[in-house]
């Protein structure tokens, strides 16, 4: 398996972290950057070392997503999850849930994929009692804790980061965002934890007006699209999927309650293009990669960072014929994170103060660009903000452009060598851009033949 600069970058600069004495690392990689690839790399170069490892995950779409990488490279670990036989191994591929009932393996490298969630904090804290010391590297493309979390500081030393989001817009390995907002207002919201309360957000959510206008902003923006929907809870998708097919449209749903087959039917249906819209509540979050989805629509409102770059990014995939992705943000949540591309800042520490890692934002009414929402005059036309907070109109929809220029729409698949070329220098894109477009679409029509 060939890696990309970054991806080599990245399994170089975790073996010079643990050299210099440290056991533990965040590696973080955005959605769409191949994480599972580099960390299964690791894994099988550990092996060939004389090293034992084991890979964690929280889900079965994590753990399959895994298994299948391990298999490619040509190894076959033992799965530790319910129905699976048990033996030994000098490779693991572990659910978290089924290691807090069973004796911990003795292994040297522990990989734990979407490692900013507090459900891995116990195992690695069980580890370090028991007097095992394994390496531990914690893979997830949104290392944040917030709010009443562990800070990650106490779990993890260094953070290893070798590509931003932008980075990889630039260098052609994910396709640009173009995102339409609506103007909401949710702090009306019960908040439990470190997000909206899910009934009082259902609540919010489950108005005519509301599936109507979801309706209404899918035909407008991405009315031929392959569109994935994210929604509060199940009632929330079902009727959403009933409001779509009234209007004509096909659609399916899947939940954390579809049983497997069906949920295997219905995604190798949409992949191959049987129906146009697939709506799910909370189990394609992670571990789902159909480069195919042209339009992301989040239909709710999420309190946290990672949740909506993790949706949002389900789009991003490069695909044929597919120059940007629509994301339609019907809880308005770049308003309160920022949009899926701003560049971010993650540390092992929880922030003092805003969860997203980035200013608060608003919209230029004049050239629709994107402002912290303390300027008085728009950076990019200079007209002045009206001081005079506005009220919001329900259902108002805008998009969202970043104050970088908004979205490129060049089409890099069908261009020649000196459009990418003239493209690159335009844009002020690294020269090997050029390159990665050229491979790019060489394997694409090796594809095709």
């Amino acid at each position: 398996m060939q890696l990309r600069p970054y991806q080599e970058q990245a399994v170089q600069s975790l073996r010079a972290t643990f050299a210099q004495g440290k056991n533990s690392a965040i590696l973080c990689i955005p959605t769409g950057g191949g994480k599972t690839v580099v960390f299964t790399t690791i894994a099988k170069s550990a092996i060939s070392r004389g090293s034992r490892i084991m890979i964690v995950c929280d889900r079965k779409e994590l753990i399959s997503q895994a298994h299948d990488n391990l298999l490619r490279l040509g190894l076959n670990p033992t799965i530790i999850a319910p129905g699976y036989p048990q033996y030994l191994n000098n490779c693991y591929l572990a659910s978290v849930d089924s290691l807090r009932r069973r004796e911990l393996p003795d292994v040297d490298v522990i990989i734990i994929d979407e490692a900013h969630k507090q459900t891995f904090d116990k195992l690695i804290v069980r580890y370090r009692e028991s007097g095992k010391d394994p390496l531990i590297i914690g893979a997830t493309a949104t290392p944040l804790r917030t709010g009443g979390q562990d800070a990650l500081s106490l779990y993890y030393e260094t953070i290893t980061e070798p590509t931003t989001i932008e980075k990889l817009l630039a260098e052609g390995y994910l396709v640009p965002c173009r995102t339409y907002a609506a103007k909401a207002d949710f702090s009306d919201v019960k908040v439990t934890g470190n997000d909206y309360n899910n009934a009082a957000l259902f609540k919010k959510f489950d108005e005519a007006v509301l599936y109507d206008g979801l309706v209404e902003q899918f035909e407008k923006f991405a009315r031929d699209k392959k569109t994935l929907i994210f929604n509060v809870n199940v009632e929330h998708s079902l009727k959403t999927v009933e409001k779509l097919r009234e209007a004509g449209y096909t659609c399916e749903h899947v939940d954390g309650s579809t049983p497997s087959e069906k949920r295997r039917k219905i995604l190798a249906d949409f992949k191959a293009g049987a129906f146009q819209i697939l709506s799910n509540c909370s189990v394609l979050t992670t571990g789902y990669d159909e480069p195919s989805i042209e339009a992301i629509i989040v239909n709710r409102a999420t309190m946290s960072l990672p949740l909506w770059l993790q949706m949002a990014g389900r789009g991003s995939r490069l695909f044929e014929n597919k120059p940007y992705f629509i994301l339609i943000d019907m809880g308005a949540n770049c308003y309160k994170h920022g949009l899926w591309d701003d560049a971010r800042t993650w540390s092992l520490h929880k922030p003092r103060r805003s969860s997203s890692g980035v200013a608060p934002v608003k919209l230029c009414e004049g050239c629709e660009a994107m402002n912290h929402a303390s300027a008085r005059e728009c950076k990019e036309c200079k007209k002045p903000f009206d001081i005079k907070k506005k009220a919001l109109k329900k259902g108002e929809f805008v998009e969202v452009k970043s104050s970088r220029g908004g979205i490129n729409l060049f089409n890099s698949m069908s261009a020649t060598y000196e459009d990418l070329k003239a493209h690159a220098e335009k844009m002020g894109y690294n020269p090997r851009w050029v390159h990665v477009q050229i491979n790019l679409q060489k394997k694409k029509q090796s594809e095709r033949a």
